[in-house]
């Protein structure tokens, strides 16, 4: 039997194997259940080591993250937690995917919080490249109004096509109206929302996306690189990640895409983070920012207070 405070990482590694549904659940029960209780319980564990100073506050896209740590999409889909991350330790949080043939709107997330919220829109699940602009455009108009920046989902696997090289003018053009709405939609409301793009590269692709050198030109304020997303949370896939290799590989493809953007526009990394060594990894490739997703399932709501005490503090 193991120890008390190593029961929830053993409990929802069973869950997830046996009833993964069940398993994220209550994986975001505890996190919710967490977030109102404000701080973590006396016995809650803290890394060997982690007495280092927090992560020091970010600023991109124009915005200021209390610190590096999000959650990535998926795991808060409707925004029921949204800016509540904060009281678990996070910096931002980012929520969806939402598209308009998503079955379900956004929740109005949660206002109370320090958390940058970030909405994440995409294509809907059978959508076809003709109409993505369609869809975009309609998550773009739900999300202004909640939204600290929005996220152009085009990881997903509706929207793959048009990353083919073939299709990067079409692709440009798409994005470029996206651009023109972002205007439209400043100039009626007085408030200006970041556009960052989200892109997908698979555990063996060798170069990012040729629209990577491009999102600086169309005036894009960001760019969010998962790496290897995959299936959601399975208990394989976490395992996977501890493997130093497919760490390299995904810091690899960070470095690369960072260079692409020589600076110009914020990088955040999203894939197999659940150490402060990771954290420190993706930061040292390039990123500006990191987000978790499998880490809060198995680790527990906790596991940005024990990152951020146990990464070192940077400018």
């Amino acid at each position: 039997m193991p120890r008390d405070r190593d029961l929830p990482r053993w409990l929802m590694a069973a869950l997830m194997r046996q009833a993964p549904r069940l398993g994220r659940g209550i994986a975001q029960a505890r996190v919710h259940w967490a977030a109102r209780l404000g701080s973590p319980p006396v016995r809650a564990g803290r890394p060997a080591g982690g007495d280092g100073d927090p992560p020091a506050p970010v600023k991109a896209m124009g915005l200021a993250f209390p610190n590096p740590l999000g959650i990535a999409a998926g795991f808060d889909r409707r925004g029921r937690l949204g800016r509540r991350a904060a009281a678990l330790g996070f910096g931002c949080i980012e929520i969806g995917s939402w598209s308009p043939h998503a079955g379900a709107a956004l929740c109005h997330p949660p206002s109370a919080g320090d958390a940058v919220l970030g909405i994440n829109v995409a294509l809907g699940p059978r959508t076809s490249t003709t109409h993505a602009l369609d869809d975009l455009l309609a998550g773009l108009r739900e999300a202004w109004r909640h939204a600290d920046y929005v996220a152009v989902n085009l990881g997903s696997p509706q929207a793959a096509a048009l990353l083919c090289p073939s299709r990067l003018g079409e692709l440009q053009r798409l994005l470029g109206s996206l651009k023109g709405e972002q205007r439209r939609l400043a100039d009626c409301s007085g408030n200006w929302v970041p556009l960052a793009i989200k892109l997908r590269m698979e555990r063996e692709a060798t170069a990012p996306p040729p629209i990577v050198k491009h999102l600086e030109a169309l005036g894009f304020e960001g760019l969010i690189l998962a790496c290897d997303a995959g299936p959601p949370a399975t208990l394989q896939r976490y395992a996977d990640w501890r493997l130093p290799e497919r760490q390299r590989q995904a810091c690899h493809q960070v470095a690369q895409a960072a260079m692409l953007l020589d600076g110009r526009l914020p990088l955040i990394s999203v894939g197999g983070i659940a150490t402060a060594e990771h954290v420190t990894a993706r930061l040292d490739a390039g990123a500006m920012l990191v987000q978790l997703h499998d880490a809060l399932v198995y680790e527990g709501p906790w596991v940005a207070r024990a990152l951020g005490n146990a990464a070192p503090g940077r400018a």
